[in-house]
């Protein structure tokens, strides 16, 4: 990680494998989402705070008991700058309970690149059985040190007769 990025949100464990991260970070003032797996990290840009404000409140409204829950962001980046002259990556994460799995918690990231007229499949990182206590309170601090979003100005209608 860099010296100018802070991580916000952090899921981290280790298997035979190696090491593997889902991650949210600042970095200046975006917001990124990193997942890494043994052999390979990427990362990709959330809208902006309020997004990674829907995430925190996401991890803070898990059910504790058993039941469907499911909440999923899209991500996008361009590689280039240029419209056509690179690839295009997508993700989807998504933080739930997983009903196949007697609704065990999980983060799920998986990343997709598209070029021309072909997509292909990226990184795949499933984090089944986050550490639930600690990433609510990471969201928790999260919540409390991002200023609130500027409310959007009154709407006037005007009733005509």
């Amino acid at each position: 990680m860099d010296a100018n990025q802070d991580l916000i949100l952090d899921c981290q464990w280790h298997d035979p494998q190696g090491d593997w991260h889902l991650s949210v970070i600042r970095n200046g003032s975006a917001w990124e989402l990193r997942a890494a797996a043994p052999v390979h990290s990427e990362t990709i840009p959330f809208d902006g705070p309020d997004d990674v404000r829907r995430l925190a409140q996401a991890l803070l409204d898990l059910p504790a008991e058993p039941e469907p829950y499911e909440f999923e962001w899209h991500l996008a980046r361009g590689e280039d700058a240029r419209p056509g002259d690179g690839p295009t990556m997508f993700a989807t994460f998504t933080v739930g309970l997983d009903p196949a799995d007697d609704h065990r918690p999980y983060l799920a990231y998986q990343s997709y690149y598209h070029r021309g007229h072909s997509t292909a499949l990226g990184l795949e990182v499933i984090c089944e059985d986050p550490p639930i206590d600690r990433l609510q309170a990471q969201a928790h601090a999260l919540l409390t040190s991002l200023p609130q979003p500027r409310p959007l100005p009154p709407h006037h209608t005007r009733r005509t007769p």
